[in-house]
């Protein structure tokens, strides 16, 4: 199963997905115990795309397992606040998947925003209560996490969650971590899965990057004809173009 699931394709998530739940409970961070076992918390970071975030959504809806996903509001790639992103958004939470903060430090110094300023923000654009945060590229971190310890929130990082944490950050699983995993002897676990890095067909990670941009270049030409078709439509621009057409 290594072998496959470092081809990154839908195929083999399934796969990977059906063989865990012989063991585990999937389950979302607000639905955790740290008394009930076996359980499996299955975690998604949205670090690129919404979209492809939905096409993974709609995978395990479609095996009756509800995963975590984790949102930003300080990210380059995708918009909370654009209406094809926060529809995206929207399908996932109502397909059953639990909405948390991925909440940046970093971000927090450059604007006056807090951390309770986006939870409470991302609750009204879904109209649910949002009770779990995971910091954003944690290992770059250089001082302490003020908010790894609070009780309001229940952090993805609390270790009383889990005994064995297995993530595929920057496409590259832990191996030794993995193969823990298909062993099946822990009885709390925390799966990062990223779903960016995934797709339908075998792909190398130069070429994940390369669509995702492709993607990006896409919707930003879409978003230049709408504003040129914009102007063609204004009645004050036509006039202004005919007039200075007569200079």
């Amino acid at each position: 199963m290594i072998e496959k699931l470092g081809e990154f394709t839908y195929t083999a998530y399934v796969d990977f997905l059906k063989f865990l739940q012989s063991k585990y409970r999937i389950i979302t961070f607000s639905e955790a115990s740290e008394t009930e076992c076996p359980h499996l918390l299955l975690r998604h970071d949205i670090d690129a795309s919404l979209d492809v975030a939905l096409k993974m959504a709609r995978i395990e809806n479609g095996l009756n397992i509800r995963a975590t996903y984790f949102v930003l509001f300080s990210h380059k790639l995708y918009n909370l606040f654009e209406p094809d992103s926060l529809r995206a958004l929207r399908e996932i939470s109502e397909l059953g998947h639990e909405i948390g903060l991925h909440y940046d430090l970093v971000a927090y110094e450059s604007h006056c925003r807090s951390l309770e300023d986006e939870v409470h923000l991302l609750e009204k654009l879904l109209d649910r209560r949002v009770t779990s945060i995971a910091h954003h590229n944690l290992s770059t971190l250089k001082t302490d996490d003020p908010f790894k310890d609070t009780p309001n929130y229940i952090n993805a990082y609390n270790p009383k969650l889990y005994d064995l944490y297995v993530s595929d950050s920057c496409r590259a699983w832990c191996l030794e971590d993995l193969s823990k995993l298909l062993k099946l002897d822990h009885e709390r676990v925390q799966l990062l899965i990223h779903p960016v890095f995934w797709a339908k067909g075998v792909c190398n990670r130069d070429a994940v990057l390369e669509r995702l941009f492709q993607l990006t270049e896409k919707k930003n030409e879409e978003y230049k004809l709408d504003w040129l078709e914009a102007w063609r439509r204004n009645p004050r621009v036509r006039e202004y173009d005919i007039m200075e057409s007569y200079r």
